[in-house]
């Protein structure tokens, strides 16, 4: 590929150019992308305000509760 700027040919892949010291390559990423996972697709969960003392205990039991019933064990 060749340089952005100058278009001088970069066969070692620099990300600066060795000839005009610039970015080789436009960044293939902007400033504006994001990831969209599962639960920002989701419409159906009420989202709420919870302390985190709240929502990691909220988690470990969930996991514990889980565990325990993995193992045939009724959880408290």
């Amino acid at each position: 590929m060749n340089c952005q700027h100058c278009n001088v040919s970069n066969d070692g892949g620099w990300f600066y150019c060795r000839e005009c010291g610039k970015r080789a390559h436009p960044p293939k990423f902007t400033t504006n992308s994001f990831m969209r996972g599962e639960f920002s697709k989701r419409t159906d969960i009420e989202l709420d305000s919870m302390t985190l003392e709240q929502s990691t205990s909220r988690m470990a039991k969930n996991t514990m509760d889980t565990r325990l019933k993995n193992l045939g064990v009724k959880p408290l």
